[in-house]
């Protein structure tokens, strides 16, 4: 008879991933599991419910609280064009309300922000991102997320 309880290493083996990928579902996803002394064990037919629960845009998602995208396609001279216009106006603003037109009025840039530059290769897409940010300030904190 097939055993429906299975250990950290089976567990792992049913489920594809290594055993540093299950520690940290352990510890962020509410994976159905019960640590019985010091060994974890997890039922087969909880797991396989607990992924078709799942919802994979939620997951990406979760740690956006508020989110608003402006995208906009053209040749590389006219968006480095279209950049360097948007820089300007938030410059003379210092405000993200000129740029994007949906988000909620008063967000004003503080003085200590960071720039992040990246390149990155995700699926079929190169993406070339300059990203300003600061911590989250209470005046701003959104209660629901508005997509």
């Amino acid at each position: 008879m097939d055993n429906d309880i299975l250990n950290l290493e089976q567990a792992c083996d049913f489920l594809g991933v290594g055993e540093r990928t299950l520690i940290k579902l352990l510890r962020e996803e509410h994976i159905p599991a019960r640590k019985i002394g010091r060994e974890w064990r997890f039922s087969k037919s909880a797991l396989m419910n607990w992924i078709a629960s799942g919802d994979s845009y939620e997951y990406a998602n979760k740690e956006e609280l508020y989110e608003v995208v402006k995208d906009t396609s053209g040749n590389y001279d006219v968006m480095l064009d279209n950049i360097f216009d948007e820089v300007s106006n938030i410059k003379v603003n210092r405000s993200i309300n000129s740029l994007l037109k949906d988000v909620p009025g008063g967000i004003d840039i503080p003085d200590n922000i960071k720039l992040r530059v990246s390149y990155k290769q995700k699926r079929e897409i190169e993406k070339l991102e300059f990203k300003l940010f600061w911590p989250l300030r209470d005046q701003h904190r959104f209660i629901s997320k508005e997509k």
